[in-house]
């Protein structure tokens, strides 16, 4: 049975996934793909990212127009419910009304900046906001640290029009990729120890990490790269269309993903891809099944 919104984006854990709608609508089903309660709209705008801990769900609300933005907490075990609408929103942004949160939410932070990159690292989160820091909080939203913004002085672009689109911890390092190739690793005490630049074809759109597959690389326009590791030079794939999202299959030893149009994968011991056409967007895939811009799940290359 298909959802009845239009899904954006899915976070997942081992025993939840969290499906969220391109209004904020948010949907728990478990890992058997079973709808777990309703779905539901916490909030009156849209959710621009979210992380899944064991016991908690952290999403970032966004609403650009009203100069909107909060980081919140809601339970995974209660049921999720619908919150306050625009209009009251609208009210409360006038009068800095700080009482208003996302419904069934047991913190929030109000937000000065756009956060980027939100990633789970340990038992905590991380974060950047656009050329002003880098910050770790705790499930409970309260500051552990912050950093500067990483700077690399030999892309010719701006801070602000190189935004921060991925944080990833890899052993006890966070590896912070921007959308125009720069990649830095901060070790255990917060020093930047490797810097390094990418020149890809396009700019990137999101990173994926897996300890057998390495780094996938997702970008704007038709192609991925492919990194056995940080200093290692990409292999280019061009695709049909652009890659929404992908994850290693350990068994396979292959990067399969979905997109626009398509599946794809590639064998990582030889570097072999193949493409299958799809007739819909695939917006998210893992174990071999994908969430299409149809609400609709469906196996690989079903289609």
């Amino acid at each position: 049975m298909a959802l009845d919104f239009t899904p954006s984006m899915v976070n997942r854990n081992d025993n939840t996934i969290i499906i969220i709608g391109t209004s904020g609508e948010l949907l728990k089903m478990n890992s058997d793909y079973e709808q777990i309660n309703q779905c539901s709209r916490p909030f009156p705008t849209s959710i621009m990212s979210g992380i899944i801990f064991d016991d908690m769900w952290i999403g970032i609300w966004i609403d650009r127009e009203l100069q909107d933005a909060r980081m919140a907490g809601i339970p995974l075990d209660i049921d999720w419910e619908d919150g306050i609408g625009r209009d009251i929103l609208r009210t409360s942004s006038s009068i800095k009304n700080l009482d208003v949160m996302p419904k069934k939410s047991t913190w929030q932070k109000i937000l000065n900046a756009e956060p980027m990159g939100l990633a789970k690292v340990g038992e905590n989160i991380v974060f950047a906001t656009n050329n002003k820091g880098i910050y770790m909080i705790n499930q409970e939203g309260e500051e552990i640290w912050r950093e500067h913004y990483p700077v690399w002085r030999d892309l010719e672009i701006s801070p602000e029009m190189n935004p921060i689109v991925s944080i990833i911890e890899v052993d006890s390092r966070i590896v912070i990729w921007s959308a125009a190739g720069g990649v830095a690793e901060l070790a255990e005490d917060r020093v930047i120890k490797r810097s390094r630049i990418f020149r890809l074809k396009d700019k990137i759109s999101s990173v994926k990490f897996s300890e057998k597959g390495g780094w996938f690389i997702m970008m704007h326009g038709k192609s991925v790269a492919i990194l056995s590791d940080i200093d290692s030079e990409p292999v280019l794939i061009e695709t049909p269309g652009p890659v929404l999202d992908a994850y290693f299959e350990s068994e396979k030893g292959a990067w399969k993903w979905t997109g626009w149009r398509h599946d794809g994968e590639i064998l990582m011991k030889n570097n072999i891809f193949s493409f299958k056409q799809r007739e819909n967007i695939g917006i998210h895939i893992s174990n071999s099944k994908i969430l299409t811009n149809d609400g609709l799940w469906e196996d690989y290359s079903s289609s």
